[in-house]
């Protein structure tokens, strides 16, 4: 199956999904796996999206790390694909882009080498950890170049074996499964 058609199946499921009592125990689920695993103790800088709504939320990721003094870093997009992590706080302040995404306000650059642990964002996941995006190819290209951990929240409505991987796909070394 084409990775477009893929893509909108994945997001009517995870609209449906955001409807349905039974999505809050799964993020619960995630969380406990994530929050347990050496990924979470170990890491010391987190790299992590804002959450649109039918996502996976990662607004609880972003309140721990801090919490727990882990410096944490959101992307912002840039022409031709490109992606930048930039550093946060509590109190910092965000704007929306013009596909609803929250990015920071202000330019205070991660390095990839900076970050131990990167939260991987998808629509459609396989078991080997590969994941299909919004289609903008933003995280494989900037996976090709990372060196750190990777990992991913992934709800049973994304997982989807029946479709080809490419060369330029960059696989998630772990997926927190619910």
């Amino acid at each position: 199956m084409e990775k477009e058609k893929l893509r909108q199946r994945a997001i009517t499921r995870l609209q449906v999904l955001a409807t349905k009592e039974e999505r809050q125990a799964q993020i619960e689920r995630i969380y406990e796996q994530f929050f347990r695993s050496d990924s979470w103790k170990t890491a010391k800088s987190i790299g992590v999206t804002m959450a649109t709504p039918f996502e996976f939320p990662t607004a609880l990721v972003i309140q721990r790390a801090l919490e727990a003094e882990k410096r944490v870093a959101v992307p912002k997009s840039l022409p031709k694909g490109e992606m930048v992590f930039h550093w946060i706080t509590s109190d910092s302040s965000f704007y929306t882009t013009n596909f609803g995404v929250d990015e920071p306000a202000h330019d205070a650059v991660a390095e990839s080498h900076e970050l131990d642990l990167l939260i991987v964002p998808g629509l459609v996941f396989n078991r080997a950890g590969y994941r299909i995006g919004f289609g903008g190819g933003y995280y494989d290209r900037y996976l090709a170049e990372y060196t750190g951990k990777t990992c991913s929240f992934v709800f049973a409505e994304q997982l989807m074996e029946e479709w080809q991987t490419e060369s330029f796909d960059q696989p998630i070394q772990q997926l927190f499964l619910a």
